[in-house]
């Protein structure tokens, strides 16, 4: 007969232990399908983000547009200078 003093100081903690186990993986294994699905429906149904993307995008589309009117309107500022400075320096018609 089994000393009862190995059972149970030794064996008794290994079948705990390996209950124990048994029970976490379980617990694991349901917690990381919950989290699957809900990554899986966020994938899906995740048109939120799909949403915002497509609105950056159109901003920046937009400040493009407003970068290149921007130059034009620098461009024709500086042609005004130029006439402008060129007007400063010949004499007008009346003045001889």
């Amino acid at each position: 007969m089994p000393d009862l003093i190995w059972i149970e100081d030794v064996l008794f903690p290994l079948i705990g232990m390996g209950m124990g186990s048994f029970v976490l993986y379980g617990i694991y294994r349901t917690v990381n399908r919950m989290l699957d699905r809900r990554h899986e429906a966020e994938i899906a149904g995740g048109g939120g983000v799909a949403q915002e993307v497509r609105q950056l995008e159109d901003r920046v589309g937009q400040l493009e547009d407003q970068v290149a009117r921007v130059q034009e309107l620098e461009e024709r500022l500086d042609f005004a200078e130029r006439m402008l400075a060129k007007h400063g320096q010949r004499p007008l018609l009346g003045d001889h």
